[in-house]
């Protein structure tokens, strides 16, 4: 199938519907998908054929998100840049995943070492795209980037078809529909951004664009738009939380607001339904595979220490290091499958492979399935803490820690030890206006854990490290304890 076609249907079923709003513009389906086959036309005239690999570097705008159904209506696979990198940083991911070129703007520093088009509005008036639309099964749309373990992104073709998979899921399972006023306030790069944006075009709802850098914007966005559904990393429920000081909730039009990207202690979950929206939901997914696990609002003061159910036809397994199931209540390495999962990988260096053959993915997450049939992440499988060999899972930790009054946020790490080999560490944030030792939070846990899981280091600092999508970065966190233990 070709997705773009989806698209390009809601240009004559529903051409005066409004397809996009906010940051100035306000476009019907039938001005969006003239500018979409206008904007193929251009990569087309630039010799871009079926299976090229197109970058896109761009700022957030109606005309980027159009462009990744341009590229789509072509054949061609999109190759997400972030505009925020430095020259360095986008010249290698496009030579490293093999782009034909790069799309970007004309102020862009990286486009003399990469060969590129300049974008540019002049786009909206030439000649439409007049080929024919090729259409196979599992053609691929998108290369979609992570975070790799050396620093560098890897990442996973995702197929028009497991797409559309993915947009079914979250149609089925989040209850997204074409009455739907979309408030997109992350950037177009982050996976998140990008999927939901691409989603409710796909359904045929609104998407509207947002200031992604000031809450009070994005709030304001939200209610002078009559708001339906927002997506927002947890960092940026946070602030929002604080911002609001006027009347409660502070998005009432809200059906759904959405976290995804990193996990949201259920302190912050309380405090966001009563200040911003009661329609908080939790969506645990990756770039490889989409939604795993959804947390309706009806049940996120019932099981705020978990991510949810598996999403709309996904399976979830836990097992050990052989690939056995872990018994009932037990730990494990959480596994998954369904028909949006990738089944091609792509290191660092721009090689692919073949997903496994039985179609499981592990995204590298332990977790527990609790009584209720929710998943509860307890970890990374990369950073659990083994401390004189005894394994220890800092999410059990992190949790104790920021139920102290006076903790904003703490993330738990392991640190070398000479007698145990590790020893639990945390960075932790106080909350402004507060005083805190480390030896009242260490008794502070330990009246709440085994002592062993005692944070035998602590370090206080203003703010954790994060990546753009909200999370921390282990790395760092390392570093920091490096730089300021004695």
């Amino acid at each position: 199938m070709n997705l773009a076609l989806v698209v390009l249907s809601h240009g004559r079923a529903r051409c005066s519907a409004p397809a996009i709003g906010g940051s100035g513009e306000a476009l019907d389906y039938a001005t969006v998908t003239e500018m979409l086959r206008r904007y193929a036309g251009c990569l087309a005239a630039a010799g871009i054929v079926c299976g090229d690999r197109i970058g896109l570097c761009l700022r957030d705008t109606a005309d980027h998100l159009l462009l990744h159904y341009a590229v789509g209506l072509i054949g061609a696979v999109i190759v997400p840049i972030d505009h925020r990198w430095k020259e360095l940083e986008k010249v290698s991911v496009a030579r490293a995943f093999g782009c034909r070129l790069v799309v970007c703007e004309a102020d862009d520093p990286a486009r003399g070492a990469v060969q590129h088009l300049v974008f540019t509005t002049e786009w909206r008036r030439e000649a439409p795209f007049a080929g024919d639309v090729p259409d196979q099964d599992e053609m691929p749309l998108v290369l979609s980037l992570s975070s790799g373990t050396t620093g560098r992104p890897t990442g996973a073709i995702v197929s028009h078809r497991q797409f559309y998979e993915r947009f079914i899921s979250q149609w089925a399972g989040m209850g997204f529909n074409a009455g739907d006023r979309f408030v997109l306030a992350t950037p177009l790069y982050f996976g998140g951004g990008r999927s939901f944006a691409m989603s409710f075009l796909a359904a045929g709802g609104t998407v509207i664009f947002a200031p992604a850098n000031k809450p009070m914007e994005i709030i304001d966005t939200a209610r002078r738009e009559a708001a339906t559904v927002l997506f927002a990393v947890p960092t940026q429920i946070q602030r929002m939380t604080a911002a609001w000081i006027g009347e409660r909730p502070a998005m009432p039009a809200l059906r759904r607001l959405v976290t995804s990207g990193a996990a949201i202690r259920a302190e912050d979950k309380r405090r966001a339904m009563d200040v911003l929206s009661p329609a908080l939901m939790d969506y645990y997914a990756t770039s490889e595979g989409g939604g795993i696990a959804v947390l309706p609002p009806d049940e996120q003061l019932a099981f705020p220490d978990s991510v949810g159910r598996p999403a709309f036809r996904v399976e979830i397994e836990l097992v050990d290091e052989d690939g056995r199931a872990v018994p009932a209540g037990s730990v494990g390495r959480l596994r998954y499958r369904g028909p949006g999962v990738s089944t091609i990988l792509v290191d660092a260096d721009g090689q692919t492979r073949a997903g496994p053959a039985d179609g499981w993915f592990m995204p590298g997450d332990l977790a527990r399935i609790l009584p209720s049939g929710c998943v509860q992440l307890v970890g990374r499988v990369r950073d659990v803490i083994i401390r004189a060999g005894v394994n220890i899972y800092p999410a059990e930790i992190e949790a104790a820690l920021s139920a102290h009054s006076a903790v904003a946020e703490a993330a738990v790490f392991a640190v070398p030890d000479p007698d145990l080999g590790e020893a639990v560490a945390a960075a932790v944030v106080v909350r402004s206006g507060v005083t805190l030792d480390a030896a009242e939070l260490q008794e502070y846990v330990r009246a709440r854990l085994a002592s062993y899981k005692v944070p035998q280091h602590v370090v206080f600092t203003e703010a954790l490290p994060r990546n753009a999508g909200g999370k921390v970065l282990p790395a760092d966190l390392a570093s920091l304890f490096r730089v300021t233990a004695p």
